[in-house]
């Protein structure tokens, strides 16, 4: 560990500026995760895909960078997929810029080895051409058995459209989904993708999960899902159009992916960009700039309000990443057991403000106020808001942490809340402190 707040079990790049993960696929037992990348700078610039690859989701060998800029442009957000035949495929965006200056985005196809070690264009690129969008971008490529051909999700401004295609290679328009439901906000709708999850009475549902940039739950970035069905053309939305639903409602979880596995066992397993636009660029690391969350499994549970995701980290990837004693890097299960009324502080990192409090209200009521003081060079990183939840009706809140070198992802009620945030402590590997207190705003 070279650098103070350079994460143990949390994937970040040797050096250089890293956003969103990218073409996540398991191939032969490795997982492979490209990401947004700029080897030379630590701001965004022109970009490349980095890649790493981990058998274990925990320790992560960082490869050559994949795809370099060339005349179509830069290489923004995209995905991988393996065919019947064993093939791998990465879809991504070229950008590049018109003679006045507009953005001009297009989707391409790289064809790669078995081991991912060699990336050939296709001579037909781009695959899919821009229809008259400025913002078109982010090529999600999923299998949908059912109708037995490929769905390509594209970022259309606030929308996200549905392409089909029966050879990867010719695309057709087949819907589009997002006006009139979730949040809106002046950015575009940012690196959609779609699962299915079973629901707990055996019935398969769709989750789509997109980025909103600004605009999330808390300041600035979020990540909101939406759960429904879809037929093969079109999504339709399970919920109200006016129902926010969140998968992080902390400041920093962004542009949350999930691997592609051909035939895999694993249930789907999101990774996500731990950082946040407001203030990505003024992290306090030197050597690199940016990292990526646990992965997490996604699951549907039933609630008093519908279907919702719920998430957990792999026991076997907890087991990886926490078992031997590192500094600053620990997990912890707590049962918080609390009358109305009551508030349990967590203060992290031997700090004296609290950085979490979660508070019973009622019988059934509670929240969790989470707290960040203002850091100097870092634009609206301070912070101070609540989540609403709901007690058990039997027991204790579960509540888990999982900290490393200033990182927190944060989960309470069986995964069904989740908040990530970034810290810049003095003593990263100071140790926690619980204090109960009378009052709800303790």
């Amino acid at each position: 560990m070279s650098e103070k707040f350079r994460p143990q079990v949390h994937f970040s790049p040797r050096r250089g500026w890293m956003n969103d993960p990218n073409g996540m696929v398991r191939v032969d037992g490795i997982w492979h995760l490209f990401f947004q990348h700029d080897p030379d700078s630590t701001r965004h610039g022109p970009m490349h895909w980095g890649h790493a690859t981990s058998t274990d989701l925990v320790h992560w060998s960082e490869a050559p960078t994949a795809l370099y800029p060339d005349k179509l442009g830069t290489c923004f957000s995209g995905s991988a997929l393996e065919t019947d035949a064993g093939g791998i495929e990465l879809f991504y965006t070229a950008h590049s810029r018109t003679e006045a200056g507009e953005d001009h985005q297009v989707q391409c196809l790289v064809h790669a080895d078995r081991g991912l070690d060699v990336f050939t264009p296709d001579p037909t690129n781009p695959v899919l051409p821009n229809p008259g969008y400025t913002a078109f971008r982010d090529p999600k490529v999923i299998w949908h058995a059912p109708t037995r051909r490929w769905i390509m999700l594209v970022t259309e401004g606030q929308r996200v459209g549905f392409y089909g295609s029966d050879d990867r290679r010719t695309w057709r328009h087949l819907s589009s989904f997002g006006e009139q439901h979730g949040r809106h906000s002046p950015g575009p709708w940012e690196c959609p993708d779609l699962v299915p999850l079973q629901a707990p009475g055996g019935e398969t549902f769709w989750v789509l999960i997109v980025g909103l940039n600004p605009g999330g739950y808390a300041p600035g970035s979020g990540t909101q899902y939406f759960v429904g069905q879809f037929d093969g053309t079109t999504f339709r939305n399970a919920n109200p159009p006016a129902t926010e639903l969140w998968l992080d409602y902390g400041r920093d979880y962004y542009a949350a992916q999930t691997f592609f596995e051909r035939g895999g066992t694993w249930a789907p397993t999101a990774i996500a960009w731990a950082s946040n636009w407001l203030y990505a660029h003024q992290t306090d690391t030197e050597a690199f700039r940016g990292v990526m969350s646990l992965p997490r499994q996604l699951r549907l549970v039933e609630t008093d309000a519908g279907l919702r995701v719920a998430a957990s980290v792999p026991s076997g990837v907890l087991e990886a990443a926490f078992s031997t004693p590192q500094d600053g890097v620990w997990h912890r299960n707590m049962a918080v057991d609390l009358r109305p009324g009551e508030a349990l502080q967590l203060t992290l990192f031997g700090e004296e403000r609290p950085h979490f409090v979660i508070a019973r209200h009622s019988a059934g009521r509670a929240s969790i106020r989470t707290i960040r003081a203002s850091r100097p060079g870092m634009d609206g990183f301070e912070h101070d808001y609540a989540i609403d939840i709901g007690w058990p009706a039997t027991g204790a809140l579960d509540v888990s942490l999982h900290v490393d070198r200033g990182l927190v992802e944060l989960s309470a009620g069986h995964g069904l809340v989740w908040i990530t945030n970034l810290f810049f402590p003095t003593h990263p590997e100071a140790d926690m402190e619980l204090t109960v207190r009378e009052g709800a705003d303790a």
